[in-house]
């Protein structure tokens, strides 16, 4: 029995029944809530959740973006997403004096994310980068010193996405707390890396960049990164990988 198969036994077991308590009342604890009941314990983000297969528990309408996976950027800076937030973010609302970067980067269209500045990227198949362009207003390139390199998205590609399985769930609220059933499941095998190239190129696999400031708690007013991952819309999830039918 392939890993496959021995995932679909355990979710027709989980799926018949029916709500289950979550983890927590997190709104976000639907992954946690999975992993769990599969026996995961979801404590290595660099491999696999379940065996060799990567898990995702995502509602079920068809436009739901996810993250494949987090990769910081290279270049020739220390912390490059800390230093992109100080030279070419916006200040956080309640905290002025630090600047943050939040928002969604494509190769197929430049987006203007805060008030001076605009963002693109390009896979430089030659240099095998894909490279984070900075515009300013006028659209002239001022700075493209910030990338990926190819051999390491690939590695961690390959070490993370060799199978995927998305769960679909309902949710509802039970005496205050929270229930899911998971109630669907597709199960996806990865094609290839040059693919992955494809879809940033085309604009189906884009970035995010998501640093911030802590907003409670000891670090309060501190800078903080929440990682910068590589993200794609359920809707094309068939142009990187290929359905795999029981």
């Amino acid at each position: 029995m392939n890993t496959f198969e021995i995932l679909y036994n355990k979710y027709l077991n989980i799926s018949k029944i029916g709500f289950l308590k979550a983890v927590s009342n997190n709104k976000n604890s639907c992954g946690p809530t999975i992993e769990k009941l599969l026996g995961s314990t979801g404590g290595d983000f660099n491999i696999p959740d379940f065996y060799d297969i990567e898990i995702k528990a995502i509602r079920k309408y068809k436009f739901a973006e996810f993250d494949l996976f987090n990769s910081s950027p290279d270049g020739k800076y220390v912390t490059p997403s800390q230093w992109l937030s100080e030279n070419y973010g916006y200040p956080d609302k309640s905290f002025k004096n630090i600047k943050v970067f939040k928002g969604n980067i494509y190769a197929n269209k430049i987006n203007k994310i805060g008030l001076f500045y605009k963002f693109k990227l390009k896979v430089d198949r030659n240099e095998k980068k894909i490279i984070l362009n900075i515009y300013n207003l006028k659209n002239t390139l001022i700075n493209c010193d910030i990338y990926w390199d190819f051999d390491s998205l690939k590695e961690k590609l390959e070490r993370k996405l060799k199978k995927l399985a998305i769960f679909g769930f309902e949710k509802k609220y039970i005496n205050n707390d929270l229930y899911y059933h998971f109630n669907t499941l597709n199960m996806y095998k990865l094609t290839n890396f040059n693919n992955f190239l494809n879809c940033v190129e085309n604009g189906t696999i884009f970035v995010t960049f998501k640093t911030g400031v802590y907003k409670k708690g000891k670090y309060t007013g501190k800078f903080t990164d929440h990682g910068t991952s590589f993200r794609i819309c359920k809707n094309n999830i068939t142009e990187l990988f290929t359905e795999q039918k029981f």
